[in-house]
């Protein structure tokens, strides 16, 4: 298969279906990052088109020695969060690693109670992350959702792999106080959520 490099240094010479190839492998995973960031489907969808037009426009800024996808990750980063901040909006996201430790039963085992508890835990944890500063908020919506490792992310927000894991451990550190104090206020223990069962 050709790699994703040599792509990129045929499409920034003119290539169009080298180009192409570059939108069809990646297409999925960057709209995946910018809804996960923005919330929206429809913006998500225009930020992901931008995104690729950007793309095309700066693939001659592209260094060939290096990897393309966090060079593509960096630029859909970017775009959203440029959207974010035009738009001072409060984005709501999905954070799967708190609850992940328990999967979902198996369908003979199904107890309502414990799917509804899931789906309430969830809105809690969307709405938490909605608070976190942004840079906080990158750094899950990578980690966790997009199951990028701190190296990676590192490559895409153009810091240093340490930077990332403090700021992962802060974001979740954050996330958990916030978690904690809406329970706590509503007289529940962290220690009885469904994630923990």
């Amino acid at each position: 298969m050709i790699t994703d490099e040599t792509l990129a240094s045929r499409a920034c010479s003119g290539d169009l279906s080298a180009y192409e190839e570059l939108v069809n492998r990646y297409k999925n995973s960057v709209f995946a990052i910018v809804y996960r960031m923005v919330g929206q489907y429809q913006e998500a969808e225009d930020i992901t088109q931008e995104v690729f037009i950007s793309v095309y426009e700066k693939l001659y800024q592209f260094d060939t020695s290096k990897r393309f996808s966090p060079w593509l990750y960096r630029i859909a980063t970017n775009a959203s969060i440029s959207m974010l901040r035009r738009k001072k909006k409060v984005v709501m996201l999905n954070f799967d690693e708190t609850y992940a430790q328990s999967p979902d039963p198996a369908p003979d085992e199904f107890n309502p109670e414990h799917a509804y508890e899931r789906q309430e835990l969830r809105e809690e944890i969307q709405k938490a992350i909605a608070e976190l500063p942004e840079s906080y908020r990158v750094v899950i919506a990578l980690r966790y959702q997009s199951d990028l490792n701190n190296q990676e992310i590192a490559d895409i927000l153009g810091v240093s792999k340490e930077n990332v894991e403090v700021k992962v451990h802060r974001a979740r550190k954050a996330l958990r106080g916030i978690l904690q104090k809406r329970w706590g206020e509503r007289g529940l223990d962290v220690n009885e959520l469904p994630a923990n069962r």
